[in-house]
């Protein structure tokens, strides 16, 4: 619905956006005037409006408005996605961060798998290196619409993935997961406030059958800041036609996660080494 709107304003998005070195300290918020990320259920067309004012950055709202629960998405709540194919998609964070002025260097990935017997998908996701949670946490990740282009530019990914048309004034409503964004994880199963993070998730409303509005093997995940500010991104690619976690995740989010130790976060993952990433992500599978 917003494709050609966010198109036309992702120029302005670009310019506001912080790329490497440039987001310390981070740029003004912006005031909504246009929607660049979806980030409205409606165009806000009326001046003024119920959305005037609205600060954001890069084109997502720093603060979300009241909890809202009997809201329901413009095209209704998210389907339970069944019968998918069996296939494994990974998305792994670079080795530099888009915005690297926090001091620390955000790796590590998220592995998301499907099983035919199974409804939905399993996530598997292994964080760490955040900055001090005081000064920018806690953190936010999500799906993005669009992939990272080959520079990097988090900002090019626009907004989260929303087929449903939630937006994101409304704070996801976790008593009923299907009418958030399909792509609001941090809305749907937490925050991070822990570093390293490792968790595992059971999600209904994610698809790994491309003709699904609820795809996402073609997207990006994002790693913000508290206010939102776009510290890392990375493509998800197919690593595999199976499925690495087996069909008896839980029917309901669940998560498992180390403890934090603020002193070493920002050598948490440098220390852990990427073959750790990749072996705590396989403990999961087995």
């Amino acid at each position: 619905m917003y494709a050609n709107a966010l198109l036309a304003v992702l120029g302005a998005a670009v310019v506001r956006g912080q790329g490497a070195g440039e987001g310390f300290p981070p740029p003004s918020p912006q005031t909504l005037s246009t929607t660049l990320s979806g980030v409205l259920p409606v165009l806000p067309t009326v001046t003024p409006g119920p959305f005037a004012g609205v600060e954001t950055e890069e084109g997502a709202i720093i603060d979300q408005g009241p909890a809202n629960p009997s809201f329901e998405p413009v095209n209704g709540p998210a389907t339970t996605q069944s019968s998918l194919p069996a296939a494994t998609y990974q998305a792994v964070l670079p080795s530099t961060n888009f915005d690297d002025g926090t001091g620390s260097t955000i790796t590590g990935a998220i592995t998301i798998s499907s099983n035919p017997s199974t409804p939905g998908v399993s996530i598997v996701v292994n964080f760490a290196g955040f900055p001090n949670a005081a000064a920018y946490g806690p953190f936010l990740y999500h799906i993005h619409e669009f992939a990272v282009p080959a520079n990097g530019n988090c900002s090019a990914t626009v907004g989260h993935l929303d087929p449903t048309d939630r937006g994101e004034y409304y704070p996801c409503n976790t008593a009923d997961l299907a009418s958030c964004q399909v792509g609001d994880l941090a809305g749907k199963f937490g925050k991070i406030t822990q570093s390293p993070f490792i968790a595992r998730f059971q999600d209904s409303f994610l698809s790994t059958n491309p003709s699904s509005p609820a795809f996402f093997g073609d997207k990006s995940i994002v790693i913000h800041s508290s206010n939102t500010t776009r510290l890392t991104c990375a493509n998800f690619q197919k690593v595999s036609n199976s499925t690495g976690i087996n069909g008896t995740s839980p029917a309901q989010p669940s998560q498992t996660v180390v403890p934090y130790n603020p002193g070493n976060a920002a050598g948490a993952l440098t220390s852990f080494g990427a073959a750790g990433v990749f072996a705590a992500i396989a403990a999961f599978f087995l």
